[in-house]
């Protein structure tokens, strides 16, 4: 049997009540998982369960989720994806990989179907989910993210995620935390020129127990996987029919993912896909979270399944 335990109590924050757990699964996939739930939310409609994108994690998404369960219908579910946050290390990143992983939170939580949110990498999970699944799956929502090949400068990343296994390990381990962090900026400063992809980047440096370095991401893993993920995607989707339900696809101005050319892509696969574009850049959440909120709220306020 599947075994569960507690890692936090319910806690309110303004008024949305908040579960945290750490879930194991029998096949071996272990999500962390934070659950959002206000008095006005329709228990009985599909949650909505969101999966972060690369070198993120749920925490991202905390006020955000918050402010979806105060105002919307929904309980709002996010989740760590394998390799990010306090999921763990497991061998193997593709997009089926963590839409498997998500099938088994829903099979441990008895939820028959979700709104499938997901941004950048956790997006193309939650395609995939949609996709290969999509009688577990009410409804989609991507966040500056299409099935077509991610732009070329954010091939820097591959770049980023080598240099993390070469650098951890090079950082003395007599330093704390906060030493370590400054000790690896100058290292990354060279390669990466945006400040908050930068400030991701040192924030996910942690201490171990035996006084190394690592970090909350598995670099390993998600090179091994990078083809499938960043460069080939749609090429895993040969053979799969569209996804024929609901689809909002909300893309930020300033970011180059979601292009005329992508949205056709899209299409083909996602055809009932309405797309709105906000002044933001590829965290559209965090740019725009009132619009974002404003949005995800109106797409999910009718239950399909109800």
């Amino acid at each position: 049997m599947a075994r569960q335990r507690l890692l936090g109590s319910i806690l309110s924050k303004g008024g949305a009540q908040v579960l945290r757990n750490f879930q194991s699964f029998v096949q071996g996939t272990r999500l962390e998982y934070v659950s959002y739930t206000s008095p006005r939310n329709q228990m009985q409609a599909p949650p909505i369960v969101v999966m972060h994108d690369l070198n993120l994690s749920l925490e991202s998404w905390r006020q955000v989720a918050v402010n979806l369960s105060q105002v919307g219908l929904r309980q709002v579910i996010t989740v760590d994806a394998r390799n990010h946050g306090l999921s763990p290390y497991i061998t193997g990143h593709s997009p089926m990989h963590l839409a498997a992983d998500v099938e088994a939170l829903m099979s441990h939580q008895r939820l028959n179907k979700i709104v499938a949110l997901g941004h950048g990498m956790g997006g193309r999970a939650m395609m995939t989910l949609a996709l290969t699944q999509p009688q577990l799956v009410e409804r989609v929502i991507l966040v500056d993210i299409t099935p077509a090949p991610v732009p070329s400068n954010f091939y820097l990343t591959r770049q980023v995620f080598e240099m993390m296994l070469q650098v951890a390990p090079s950082i003395p381990s007599n330093l704390s935390l906060s030493e370590g962090r400054t000790f690896i900026l100058p290292l990354f400063q060279d390669v990466v020129h945006d400040a908050s992809e930068l400030a991701r980047i040192i924030y996910n440096l942690r201490k171990m127990q035996d006084n190394t370095f690592g970090w909350a991401v598995n670099p390993q893993a998600v090179l091994s996987s990078w083809g499938e993920m960043m460069i080939n995607y749609e090429a895993t989707l040969g053979g799969l029919r569209p996804y024929m339900g609901e689809v909002l696809l909300i893309a930020g101005s300033q970011s180059e993912f979601v292009t005329t050319t992508s949205i056709a892509v899209m299409q083909r696969y996602f055809p009932n896909t309405v797309v709105q574009i906000l002044d933001a850049g590829h965290c559209v959440y965090e740019d725009q979270p009132e619009q974002f909120v404003e949005l995800v709220v109106e797409f999910t306020q009718t239950c399909l399944v109800c």
